[in-house]
């Protein structure tokens, strides 16, 4: 199946830059994502692979070869919509064989095609209902079959499960992975959902203000973030600003504005530098006041509680009035922390990440 190439490709719209020196490789069969917040440039760069639009600069290959002038209809890919994009007028089997239909290919073959494409999207029960008669989740993979069916050996999926309710969501995102890899396609999805990237994608790549931030498998980017941004887009993140006060092999110290002093036994900094010391909020933990001050342990007051499935999520605000957030899963809760409580927020040297300090944007 074609692989997906982009060698340094810029895109601008009235002189703002939306997609900005982009390179990468999206693999054979790959089930690729886009995750980023709106406005990142996901959906501008899939746009570019589809051949709506055309880079200002830069190269975007097919298996090597350059897709420059190449029509959308010429570029082999199918399309999926958040929206859908039904014909409203046209029954089940009518929209999935619209492709096939278009292009004068034979009913016989069409139908037996459409057929094996609504059974594998799980609709071979209705063929004759009306898009308006359907479900969401039912109208998305009607949308899926009517890409499958075009021929089309790059799958480009545009927030495809952005308008369906989050336990459908979590269904069919399973579903659109594994048609994609019995077929054998080349799949690149676009979404803003953390959740949904981490969940079916072989790798993933985070975009910040039209650039490439950091690319990898779910458990790469989760595990190695390269920025604050990449943390923070993959869940609740406490963030301290601070000085490295000693520096050592698998040692670093940072001593914050306020004075806490936090131990990170995970990343190191130059002796002297300003940095971010950012810890996950499930990477912390809560335990009863001590009179003390000690490393990677600070004084704080609990504001608020809530349950959240699977896990308790507190506010606590620290002696300095800054507000962090800690999730406990409740299998590991073995108390309860009450709204007015002192308490010690205490964090796992092996979990605390430093990064180069960075002018807040």
């Amino acid at each position: 199946m074609p692989e997906v190439k982009f060698r340094d490709v810029t895109k601008s719209y009235k002189g703002i830059v939306a997609v900005h020196e982009l390179s990468l490789i999206v693999n054979n069969g790959e089930y690729f994502t886009f995750l980023g917040p709106m406005g990142s440039g996901k959906t501008t760069t899939l746009n570019l692979i589809a051949g709506l639009i055309e880079p200002d600069e830069g190269e975007i290959y097919f298996d090597g070869k350059p897709m420059k002038g190449v029509p959308p209809e010429d570029r082999g890919v199918g399309f999926v919509f958040e929206t859908f994009a039904l014909f409203p007028h046209y029954n089940v089997y009518e929209n999935v064989c619209y492709g096939p239909f278009v292009r004068g290919e034979n009913p016989a073959s069409t139908r037996n095609v459409a057929e094996e494409m609504l059974e594998m999207v799980l609709l071979e029960d209705r063929p004759d209902a009306m898009p308006n008669e359907l479900s969401g989740g039912m109208k998305q993979r009607v949308a899926l079959a009517r890409a499958l069916t075009s021929g089309a050996k790059i799958l480009l999926l545009d927030e495809p499960l952005g308008a369906l309710d989050a336990k459908i969501r979590t269904a069919l995102a399973h579903d659109l992975r594994k048609i994609v890899k019995e077929l054998g396609l080349t799949a690149i999805h676009v979404t803003n959902s953390v959740e949904e990237a981490m969940t079916i994608s072989d790798r993933i790549a985070i975009f910040n203000h039209g650039s490439l931030e950091q690319m990898g498998t779910p458990i790469e980017i989760y595990e190695n973030p390269n920025s604050v941004f990449v943390m923070d887009i993959t869940g609740d993140v406490n963030l301290f600003t601070g000085t490295t006060t000693q520096s050592g092999d698998c040692f670093t110290e940072v001593t914050t504005r306020e004075g806490f002093v936090l131990h990170s036994t995970r990343s190191t900094a130059k002796l002297g530098a300003s940095v971010h010391v950012a810890v996950r909020a499930e990477d912390s933990n809560i335990e009863r006041r001590r009179t003390e001050r000690i490393a990677n342990r600070l004084w704080g007051i609990v504001k608020e509680k809530m349950f959240l499935l699977g896990f308790i999520k507190y506010l606590i605000e620290l002696d300095n009035r800054q507000e962090i957030i800690i999730e406990i899963p409740t299998t590991m809760i073995d108390r309860m922390w009450e709204v007015g409580e002192e308490v010690d927020v205490v964090f796992d040297p092996c979990k605390m990440y430093i990064f180069p300090w960075e002018e807040p944007t």
